[in-house]
């Protein structure tokens, strides 16, 4: 067993949804056959026994000083009350004594009610963020979403209420995508809107990433040029769909992430700025010092026990992780503690080109420049280094 620091950020995954969507590129599987082989409870047990070698292998009580918690998917809200609302429960214990904690869940609308958020409040969770991506039924079908309109509306209304209930569930997130295939700017500013209208704390808006399998099917129903068309929509609009959306309050302080002044996500905000965080369940992702460890995808591989891959990073790799993702946020970088892992002559290039700008020893992205976010990163950053 290795010994580790406490961990302060920690990631949940339940890889079960009621059904896959096209789009998706996420592990997850169809929570149907597995609840029917009792893969579910069996899932769950296996999470805590993870959740107990961590703690063990911290050589920490659970959870002093984890800061916080997102339970991801897959659909987390897909398991059963009896299973769901014990395991937050115990996850939320080991935030115990952690002022300001943040317990976030993700929920799709189908998923989730008033009676399942009020459990859900009452077991330790402080952050919902909901899977909407279109408020447009055509769209979400062109995603292959089986989420009916009354759905999406229920879920907006039950959140909305917790949001106000006698324990106020006082931070939650729509996700929205952007370029889907059909999409114009009629269609993408009414979803803007809706979010805006909605009135949660924290917008996501994801670029629509083609996955071969989804491209396939695009090409098969929408003919051979609709990624390519989405694509350029998106290139030609995503500035407008930001400035929409900071316009409704909602300050863009990530390339993909937008939030009312102090609802930023915080464990994001984690990984944003290179911090150790552990990762348990079927592809959960764990970095912690100089190792980064990738469980099994498939729930069969996870719950037999499979390994979990091990790579071993270099203080240089993790530096250059650390200068990418901190790019992408509005706060940007300290230049001079990632300073090894930039190209310095592209940097003052693109400093003088005002992609880049430099003040107070800090090097940020020019915002006009976060759509291109990546090619401006690339050629900021110097080769990578991976071991």
């Amino acid at each position: 067993m290795r010994t580790i620091s406490p961990i302060g950020h920690l990631y949940v995954h339940v890889p079960f949804c009621r059904t896959r969507c096209a789009y998706c590129d996420f592990a997850s599987e169809p929570v149907g056959p597995h609840a029917r082989a009792g893969r579910t409870e069996r899932y769950v047990q296996r999470l805590l026994e993870e959740l107990r070698e961590w703690a063990r292998d911290a050589d920490a009580e659970p959870g002093r000083g984890v800061e916080t918690v997102y339970m991801g998917g897959g659909t987390p809200t897909v398991l059963p009350e009896g299973l769901l609302l014990p395991l937050v429960a115990t996850l939320a214990e080991l935030q115990e004594g952690v002022a300001g904690r943040e317990f976030t869940i993700e929920a799709n609308p189908g998923t989730i009610d008033a009676e399942l958020l009020a459990g859900l409040l009452e077991a330790g969770v402080t952050r919902v963020s909901l899977g909407v991506q279109s408020f447009s039924p055509r769209l979400r079908d062109s995603l292959g979403r089986r989420t009916g309109q009354a759905e999406v509306e229920a879920a907006l209304r039950d959140v909305r209420e917790a949001a106000s209930g006698p324990k106020p569930l006082r931070e939650w997130n729509i996700d929205l995508v952007f370029g889907i295939p059909g999409q114009d700017w009629v269609a993408a500013a009414a979803d803007l809107d809706a979010a805006i209208a909605a009135g949660p704390t924290h917008i996501s808006l994801y670029d629509l990433t083609y996955t071969a399998r989804y491209a396939a099917r695009i090409r098969r129903t929408a003919g051979a040029g609709a990624p390519s068309a989405a694509g350029a929509f998106t290139e030609e609009y995503l500035s407008a769909a930001a400035a929409r959306l900071e316009a409704g309050g909602y300050l863009r302080y990530e390339v993909s992430n937008f939030a009312l002044p102090g609802h930023e996500c915080r464990h994001n905000q984690a990984y944003w700025r290179g911090g150790d965080y552990v990762g348990i369940g079927a592809s959960a992702v764990s970095t912690v010092g100089s190792e980064r460890l990738t469980n099994p995808a498939e729930v069969a591989g996870y719950l037999r026990g499979r390994p979990a891959e091990v790579e071993l990073l270099s203080p240089r790799a993790r530096l250059w992780e650390r200068a990418m993702l901190g790019l992408r946020t509005a706060q940007g970088v300290v230049e001079d503690d990632v300073r090894p892992a930039l190209d310095i002559p592209a940097v003052e290039r693109l400093v003088g080109q005002d992609c880049l700008r430099r003040a107070c020893g800090r090097l940020r992205l020019n915002p006009a420049f976060l759509d291109v976010s990546n090619t401006v990163i690339s050629t900021a950053l110097a080769a990578p280094e991976r071991s």
